[in-house]
């Protein structure tokens, strides 16, 4: 198409070429002097011509894109330069710290791992043995069960006398016990005594009994207990049961004479 253009532009021009140096004569005979100028005409009508041009040929136009490829080509040039020995022995030194860390990463992982399965050795070790302790209560609770229901089982008619409250003050080294003709005496040891003087307790008396009620008279001898009457204690033994007569001596002062004392019955 562009080809086509100058052809008919040329032939246009040489089939006008006589007439104009004719008519160029003609004035030049004549003394007039014209000039000629070809313009582009303007059509005002016509609006974006070129869009129609586009539209129609868009055929055409796209196969011509069709062909184009965009190629970019960069060519650079340099020239190699020489590394310090200080990089590369830098690079192998941030290696060997990079392996450095990693094996102290390693190694505290491990050294915990150490700890915790040491730990649960020895959390198994203590419940091992927290089961032995309570295998061992529960044989002795068997044990104790035992020996309550024998205790139990058997019961006949018994009596238990048990003082306390010489905190304070001087034990006696001897309590007399006496109902009717029949006399008990307890001598108490110096580790009994000491105890008794520290707040504790002491069995005295444990003896079958009729089931029946019961006059006691009590009585203490030993350094710093004067002799002094006899304390009449009151108890009604039950049938085959285990009665317990518990008496607080803490209202008694040796320096004086009897005051009383604070009884105390349950039974069993």
């Amino acid at each position: 198409m562009r080809r086509g253009i100058p052809l008919l532009l040329a032939m246009f021009l040489t089939a006008g070429f006589p007439a104009f140096v004719a008519a160029q004569e003609d004035a030049d005979s004549l003394g007039v002097v014209e000039s000629i100028e070809v313009k582009r005409a303007d059509n005002k009508d016509t609006k974006y011509s070129s869009l129609k041009f586009l539209k129609d040929n868009r055929v055409f136009i796209r196969a011509q894109l069709d062909l184009l490829r965009v190629q970019t080509t960069r060519t650079r040039v340099d020239e190699a330069q020489l590394i310090d020995q200080r990089y590369l022995l830098l690079k192998q030194m941030s290696a060997e710290i990079a392996a450095a860390r990693d094996t102290v990463s390693a190694e505290s992982l491990l050294t915990a791992q150490r700890q915790l399965m040491r730990s649960v050795t020895q959390l198994g070790e203590l419940e091992g043995q927290l089961s032995t302790i309570e295998d061992l209560l529960a044989a002795h609770r068997t044990r104790l069960l035992a020996i309550e229901q024998d205790f139990l089982g058997h019961q006949e008619t018994a009596l238990v006398i048990v003082m306390r409250g010489f905190s304070g003050k001087n034990a006696p080294s001897t309590i007399v016990i006496a109902e009717d003709e029949d006399v008990v005496r307890v001598e108490l040891t110096p580790e009994q005594r000491a105890s008794l003087e520290q707040g504790g307790i002491a069995q005295v008396y444990h003896e079958f009994v009729e089931p029946r009620e019961h006059v006691f008279s009590v009585s203490f001898e030993g350094q710093g207990w004067p002799v002094a009457s006899a304390l009449p204690v009151t108890v009604d033994a039950a049938r085959d049961r285990l009665t317990f007569l518990g008496l607080d001596l803490s209202r008694l002062d040796p320096s004086h004479e009897a005051m009383g004392l604070i009884t105390d019955v349950w039974y069993r």
